[in-house]
């Protein structure tokens, strides 16, 4: 997904997101290094057991531990939405019942973000937006922290209305 190809208002809430979050870490700059570092840790911190992980600045918790498989569904699915638009379009009856069974396990899963530096600032948001019925979609911003270039990241952040 493109940034700059999203429509205005979806831009801004996602921009004075994106600014609230950097704020709670101190600034642009530890938010971006924040998601360096956790690009770098092997395996992917989702799967955590414990659904907690560190990095030089953050502790990031889930509130529910993540497992291999419903990570790989997620992964396929995020991949499927952005080339259809949505999650469940294209898919075999088994991939449907897969999908269908991560979003019922990940729908009620925050990741809250914890700063190390500025005790009891915290930030926090849903893996997947459940607001529309039957049209279940992954957040931008755990897309953005997780998945996409750090590029979005930094478009999101700069961005001015």
């Amino acid at each position: 997904m493109d940034f700059n190809k999203l429509d205005v208002s979806i831009k801004e809430e996602i921009s004075s997101c994106f600014d609230n979050y950097s704020n709670v870490l101190g600034g642009k700059n530890p938010f971006l290094k924040m998601i360096e570092d956790i690009r770098e840790i092997k395996p992917n911190p989702l799967l955590n057991k414990t659904g907690t992980f560190h990095t030089s600045n953050v502790k990031v918790t889930l509130n529910k531990v993540m497992y291999k498989d419903t990570y790989t569904a997620l992964f396929e699915a995020i991949r499927r939405e952005e080339k259809n638009g949505d999650m469940l379009n294209g898919t075999s009856p088994k991939e449907y019942k897969t999908t269908m069974n991560m979003m019922r396990t990940l729908k009620s899963v925050t990741i809250t973000f914890e700063s190390k530096e500025n005790e009891n600032e915290t930030f926090s948001f849903p893996i997947l937006d459940t607001s529309e019925e039957k049209k279940t979609k992954t957040t931008f911003v755990f897309k953005a922290i997780f998945f996409y270039n750090l590029n979005e990241a930094k478009k999101a952040l700069n961005y001015n209305a």
